[in-house]
């Protein structure tokens, strides 16, 4: 079996964050985009927001604006030069692997139209647990966090 199709408690949260990234780019390249490249910057917004939602019980992108100015990935630019999307994700059990994650944001038009966006800079985050602190042990929490620079 291979990383696609594991749950988050067969497998590394680090495994499971690789899996994501490599069928979202998969989705994309269907749809003859360029596969979308790593940055921490974004990895570090994404792990960040993650991290708050499993410790404080919550589940939602929050006041978005506000927050995305934050972003390491949108400060590390001139002003307005940067813009950034996310996609976040929660599930328990079966629903947990790589495939079902990027499957149910596929089919959710909100969730596809992000990763078929026109950005070039992703990364993604994967907590075990849910948002619902040691009540969800075989849960996970996915952040994915896109980025561009705007000309």
């Amino acid at each position: 079996m291979s990383d696609f199709d594991l749950p988050i408690t067969l497998q590394s949260p680090k495994r499971h964050r690789r899996a994501i990234a490599q069928l979202v780019n998969e989705e994309r390249a269907k749809h003859g985009l360029a596969p979308l490249r790593f940055t921490m910057s974004l990895r570090v917004s994404a792990r960040a927001w993650a991290i708050y939602q499993t410790r404080n019980s919550r589940f939602g992108h929050g006041n978005w604006s506000r927050r995305a100015l934050r972003f390491p990935f949108v400060l590390a630019g001139r002003p307005r030069s940067r813009a950034v999307g996310e996609n976040l994700a929660a599930a328990t059990g079966s629903f947990t692997t790589p495939r079902e994650i990027v499957k149910t944001w596929m089919r959710s038009q909100g969730h596809r139209d992000n990763i078929l966006r026109n950005w070039q800079y992703a990364a993604v985050w994967s907590s075990p647990d849910a948002p619902d602190p040691g009540r969800q042990r075989d849960g996970v929490t996915v952040v994915h966090h896109f980025g561009r620079t705007i000309r």
